[in-house]
């Protein structure tokens, strides 16, 4: 009788291999844009005016220890926002050896803010990074690289800002994901 992996475990692989996916850029049905870190920040005439103002108005200053980072979407029309999703990455740029993947623990937690219907997302302390176990070759140099740490998928909405709290020294990154074709009817068996 053949044994089965209990529920947990088959969760924590297709996690993993769900974040492989989104390491490598390849994804099923999604296209992944590059992360936005790389590239220059949004044409601020493409920046809704709306997310400035609730920005501006609701969100509150980062508390001690912690800083504030905001994500300001590009403009679009409503019915187009939903081929889109943000996805938020927080981690930390490290030295590796180079031929090792390495990531953080931590998780995120969305928050409101009360008396405004907006939400904000906060970050743990990412602690110290984990990492695959290859032998490099002697005398590898060291490499400075972006170690992830948790992701969220959150949906496109450039009327309002993405504001996440994260404790100092964390780098928050980003990036769209970008459906592709119409929605494919499933079998019916």
């Amino acid at each position: 009788m053949p044994r089965f992996a209990p529920a947990s475990i088959v969760r924590r692989r297709a996690c993993l291999l769900l974040s492989l996916v989104c390491l490598s850029g390849a994804a099923l049905h999604c296209r992944a844009d590059e992360l936005a870190a790389d590239e220059p920040a949004a044409d601020a005439a493409a920046i809704d005016p709306e997310a400035v103002k609730n920005l501006e108005a609701a969100y509150p200053a980062a508390a001690a220890g912690k800083t504030r980072h905001v994500i300001l979407l590009p403009h679009k029309e409503r019915g187009a926002e939903d081929d889109f999703k943000v996805e938020i990455v927080a981690g930390r740029t490290i030295d590796t050896d180079g031929v090792n993947t390495y990531r953080f623990g931590g998780e995120f937690r969305e928050r409101d803010i009360p008396g405004w219907g907006f939400s904000y997302f906060e970050v743990d302390a990412l602690g110290a990074p984990l990492s695959t176990r290859i032998a490099p070759a002697p005398g590898t140099p060291t490499v400075k690289a972006f170690a992830p740490g948790p992701r969220m998928l959150v949906r496109y909405n450039s009327r309002l800002p993405l504001v996440v709290y994260a404790p100092e020294g964390t780098e928050i990154r980003w990036r769209l994901w970008r459906a592709e074709g119409q929605p494919q009817p499933a079998e019916v068996r």
